[in-house]
């Protein structure tokens, strides 16, 4: 009995943390070109002045939402360190609005992709934001998307972190003929991700990619953001790589 009431204790504050954590955020709501609503929250450096901050997008994996990223480590990382950031959830996830089944959700161009369209022009509209420094942090999908954006001039963002990006879907996505120049990104995997396919794809990736690049192969078979809990100092490396790049 002493176990299950500590169990539920422990339950309990586990979640009002994560309550805590999520309180701090402002609830944010766009609209994708194509008429969808798209929920997302912002928060921005304690004490902060100064109006020109860097900003980081998060963008969770399939099949979850934005209380992904807003539940790890790695977020209050980045705000310690002076960055602003923006997690959504991609249409037919979390709160944002659906418009067809999922069919081809992760593969096409005029999906998804619009949802992180949206959230720039809703950071373009907002004065504490430098538009030159946006960065995105995504897993999965979101590693997709964010290898997409850093491949095409359509997309401001300077920047980007993937954790278990796909070639294919990649390429995909950006709706492009050509093959894709990703440029500034850091590619994350996990080593036995998928039989190692995931590891084959960031490299993959990174021989595609100019200006700054990175690539890091983790230990275990995590995939996504799961990686992170699992390789804790992944999260400095981040936070580095960030600091670097959206100078």
């Amino acid at each position: 009995m002493k176990r299950i009431a500590f169990l539920i204790i422990l339950s309990f504050f586990g979640n009002n943390i994560i309550a805590q954590n999520e309180q701090a955020f402002k609830e944010i709501q766009f609209l994708t070109s194509d008429g969808i609503k798209i929920s997302g929250a912002i928060q921005y450096p304690s004490h902060f002045k100064q109006s020109n901050l860097p900003v980081v997008i998060l963008i969770h994996q399939g099949g979850s939402s934005k209380e992904e990223w807003l539940a790890l480590p790695i977020t209050n990382k980045l705000l310690n360190n002076g960055f602003a950031v923006l997690a959504y959830d991609i249409r037919l996830h979390g709160k944002s609005g659906k418009d067809v089944k999922f069919t081809d959700l992760y593969n096409n161009p005029n999906r998804a992709p619009l949802d992180l369209l949206a959230a720039i022009e809703f950071l373009k509209k907002d004065q504490h934001i430098d538009v030159n420094r946006i960065g995105i942090l995504g897993a999965s999908i979101g590693a997709n998307l964010a290898c997409m954006a850093v491949s095409s001039d359509k997309y401001p963002v300077k920047s980007a972190v993937s954790l278990s990006a796909k070639t294919e879907a990649v390429q995909n996505l950006s709706g492009l003929t050509k093959t894709i120049t990703p440029k500034n990104i850091f590619y994350i995997a996990s080593e036995h991700e998928q039989n190692g396919k995931r590891v084959i794809w960031a490299n993959e990736l990174h021989s595609l990619s100019t200006g700054l690049k990175k690539v890091k192969i983790a230990s275990g078979n995590k995939h996504g953001s799961y990686i992170l809990k699992e390789n804790t100092y992944l999260e400095n490396e981040i936070v580095k790589w960030f600091q670097m790049s959206l100078k």
